[in-house]
């Protein structure tokens, strides 16, 4: 083969090559260039652990939300079923004590001693969990903390006054754990005016 008829990587002879421009360059043909495609989205885990986090952490204050309040609900129930042997307890220490003033036998001295120290012991255990007791009788009648079973005539002073308590109330952590039932004063309308 001649060289004129010689074809180079470009597809020109020697011939064509030196009528060039000194400063031709071939063109390079190229491939077309693929648009890349975007990568795969992955997954973000920082923001799922964020989200995990905050879930986990809102469970664990609602658990001990609700463990709290079962124990409450719990220890509310149990103190609610302890207040009428309590009741008749202080009662009862109320009569004996009233009638100590009076001659009584050296045994049911005893008994009151024993009977303070039950109560002095129920008393501590209960001012631990907050139950104290609901003291009515000569104050005015509050709805909140009491509950009227019976108004009856009274003195104009004593209008609107708890005359009498007919069951012990009782408050637990300032919320009325049983209200107390009460008989409550009512001045009549003649004793007002007489007054007046």
């Amino acid at each position: 083969m001649s060289k004129k008829h010689h074809k180079h990587t470009d597809g020109l002879t020697e011939q064509e090559e030196q009528e060039l421009p000194a400063d031709y360059e071939p063109e390079v043909e190229t491939a077309p260039q693929e648009e890349p495609s975007p990568a795969p989205q992955q997954p973000d885990y920082y923001e799922k652990y964020v989200r995990l986090s905050a879930d986990f952490d809102n469970f664990r204050k609602r658990t001990e939300r609700e463990k709290a309040a079962l124990l409450a609900y719990g220890k509310k129930d149990f103190l609610e079923k302890l207040l009428p042997a309590y009741e008749v307890l202080l009662r009862q220490q109320a009569k004996l004590q009233k009638a100590q003033t009076e001659q009584v036998p050296e045994q049911f001295k005893s008994v009151l001693g024993g009977l303070n120290m039950v109560l002095s012991e129920m008393d501590k255990a209960f001012k631990a969990e907050g139950v104290t007791r609901i003291e009515a009788v000569g104050k005015p009648y509050d709805p909140q903390t009491s509950e009227a079973i019976a108004v009856i005539p009274a003195k104009a002073e004593q209008d609107g006054q708890v005359l009498e308590e007919v069951q012990m109330g009782f408050m637990m952590d300032n919320k009325v754990l049983r209200p107390a039932r009460v008989v409550v004063g009512k001045a009549e309308e003649e004793t007002k005016k007489a007054e007046a």
